[in-house]
């Protein structure tokens, strides 16, 4: 009983935004605001992991690249984390994945690799600043 009646007040407040020309969230705004959020979580353990991660510097055109090295750069913290940041961790690769899915695959951009590596914090501030600069 509760769930419907939450399902209708949202239904209602979406309706309602759409109504009054309120912009509704696009499915990659609201991966990269969780993304963010997300993010944050894992921002405590900053000093704690002791870990240099390869850290892309691409521009937009790159965007699915850039996705890519720092998925594959999250699945080398899982042995890093905190037992309670892993679920935290898996979010953010499994929303890293729907995002590299709405995104075109760009052309001459370099491979994970080729970046230079990082202490986890500069990873982390990295990857923060890429997705913001994407929600633009």
């Amino acid at each position: 009983m509760c769930k419907v009646l939450i399902f209708s007040c949202i239904s209602a407040v979406m309706l309602l935004s759409a109504a009054y020309g309120a912009p509704l969230p696009t499915e990659k705004e609201s991966l990269l605001k969780t993304l963010i959020k997300d993010l944050k979580f894992l921002e405590k353990n900053k000093d704690k992991i002791l870990l240099d991660l390869y850290t892309p510097n691409e521009k937009q055109e790159c965007s699915w690249q850039t996705l890519q090295c720092y998925l594959t750069e999250m699945g080398t913290l899982e042995n890093e984390i905190e037992e309670e940041d892993a679920n935290y961790l898996q979010n953010i690769k499994k929303n890293l994945q729907s995002l590299m899915d709405l995104i075109p695959l760009g052309t001459g951009c370099k491979i994970c690799e080729a970046n230079d590596k990082k202490e986890f914090p500069a990873f982390h501030q990295e990857l923060n600043n890429f997705l913001k600069s994407m929600l633009k």
